[in-house]
């Protein structure tokens, strides 16, 4: 959770309105008309141009930068930039409004949206072992909106809809605005078929090759994924390949794609000092700074408070707020930062006297001595009713706002959990949790020839030998010569983290 400032109304409600928005503009639209893959040549569906498909890549991107938010970084923003303007440059379609960003995530993962928008998550960064791969990642991606992949696949879908009624687009309130504790991008992350994701593959070799990279380095990147998934089990790195084809299966294909191209293309810059120096002092894993959990109690060390969730619900920590849905899924808490500029009594006046929402029993109070203004308010959706618990505390210099809502009627069996948690709001105090630090990305060059599992003996590090060797393309065995920089992880594996 961030200092950002939040919309008053819960989130769903903006989810909704885009999404009512989205499909009437769709239905507008001519049915069945065709368009050229700009990519490949070939004729496709496609029932959104490309000045709606910008606007669409725009309030995605939007939408990823408050919930998930963005690294931090600016050398390292400036240069994953770099790199990504210079593939689209080589690409099908320069003139998009292209961006290229890091985004604040540790799950190893790449996204684009639709019009150019592209981003990497911060924790694929330290698993890459050079600027070609980084390159090639980015490429695919990028391969992905030159293809209009994404604007096919929705295409397909509204077409499928279009005779079906708005009505069909929606699911129930809270399952609806259940979509926050998965950042509320659901709609953003389409999953893409295995032919979609074969041409992207190419399509981002063919990139790093016109861009000057060497494309054998999209072999490792491959090697790598696969290694994580075994790290996991067989069950995968959930948001990267659950929308992807098996890595040895890439591999196979990227090797005859790399064997048909001419022998000066076969290689390339590489970039792998250039590539590290940006990753020493990244954060890695998840960033404690920013809140995190210890069972059910969330703790912020930056902001120094604490809450106590109710055990037994599904809990997310996002920029925007941290929340907690219901093991029944039909109730949700949810605390984020109101207007600080003003006070509690502002913050919830402008609250209650929203269009639509209705309140009773509002009173001041005081909250483990913090002004507070708690009430109770029930609002309108497009097909049902919500009521809930709001609570706006002052303290430390912003105002908190906590919502506890769920369906009309259903009030009276979650109003004593709503209301345990919004009391739960106090300051933090544990020494520990407020001095807690993330851990880091550290660059090491061994002085003689050694191995991960050896350096991991010696060295200490908060994550295992294996996970430092798929980090380094290596394995935890294998040789490393002397004077060859490896990537290291270095600090205390933060409260209730498995990274």
């Amino acid at each position: 959770m961030s200092r950002s400032s939040i919309p008053l109304l819960p989130a769903g409600h903006v989810t909704r309105a885009r999404a009512l928005a989205a499909a009437v503009a769709i239905a507008a639209l001519p049915l069945g008309s065709c368009a050229t893959n700009p990519a490949t040549g070939e004729s496709q569906l496609s029932l959104i141009g490309q000045g709606q498909e910008i606007q669409m890549g725009q309030q995605g991107a939007e939408q990823v930068r408050q919930t998930i938010g963005v690294y931090q970084d600016p050398q390292l923003e400036a240069y994953v930039k770099q790199i990504g303007l210079s593939l689209a440059r080589v690409s099908e379609r320069p003139d998009l409004p292209w961006s290229y960003q890091v985004a604040d995530e540790p799950v190893v993962n790449a996204f684009a949206l639709p019009g150019g928008f592209i981003f990497v998550t911060r924790g694929i960064l330290p698993y890459l072992d050079n600027e070609a791969q980084l390159a090639i990642i980015m490429g695919h991606e990028t391969g992905h909106v030159t293809a209009r992949h994404s604007v096919q696949q929705i295409s397909r879908q509204e077409l499928a809809q279009l005779g079906l009624g708005l009505g069909a687009i929606f699911v129930k309130p809270i399952r609806q605005f259940g979509g926050l504790l998965s950042g509320g991008l659901q709609v953003l992350f389409l999953k893409y078929s295995r032919d979609d994701e074969n041409q992207a593959d190419a399509l981002g070799i063919r990139y790093a090759v016109k861009d000057g990279y060497d494309p054998n380095q999209a072999i490792g990147v491959f090697e790598m994924l696969d290694r994580q998934d075994e790290a996991a089990g067989g069950s995968g790195v959930p948001s990267w390949l659950a929308t992807h084809p098996a890595p040895q299966n890439r591999i196979q294909t990227i090797r005859r794609q790399i064997d048909t191209l001419p022998a000066a293309e076969r290689s390339g810059k590489v970039e792998r000092d250039a590539y590290l120096k940006h990753l020493d002092g990244m954060v890695f894993g998840p960033d404690p700074r920013q809140g995190y959990f210890q069972g059910a109690a969330f703790l912020h060390p930056d902001l120094k408070f604490r809450i106590q969730f109710p055990g037994g619900w599904q809990t997310q920590n996002m920029p925007q707020a941290v929340a907690a849905q219901s093991p029944k899924q039909d109730a949700i808490l949810e605390l984020t930062l109101a207007d600080s500029a003003g006070s509690q009594e502002g913050a919830a006046r402008a609250f209650f006297s929203q269009q639509g929402v209705q309140s009773e029993s509002v009173s001041q109070t005081t909250i483990h001595g913090f002004p507070a203004t708690t009430g109770l308010f029930s609002a309108a959706t497009q097909q049902d009713q919500l009521e809930g618990v709001a609570a706006f505390i002052g303290y430390g210099g912003h105002v908190y706002r906590i919502l506890g809502y769920t369906q009309a009627g259903g009030l009276s069996s979650y109003r004593s959990t709503f209301e345990a948690a919004i009391q739960s709001f106090d300051r933090l105090t544990d020494s520990q949790a407020l001095n807690v630090k993330p851990m880091r990305v550290q660059l090491y060059t061994p002085g003689r020839a050694t191995t991960i599992a050896a350096l991991a003996r010696s060295k200490a590090s908060p994550v295992d030998a294996q996970t430092l060797a798929i980090m380094n393309q290596v394995a935890p065995g294998e040789t490393i010569p002397a004077g060859r920089t490896i990537k290291w992880v270095v600090g205390q594996k933060p409260p209730g983290t498995q990274p």
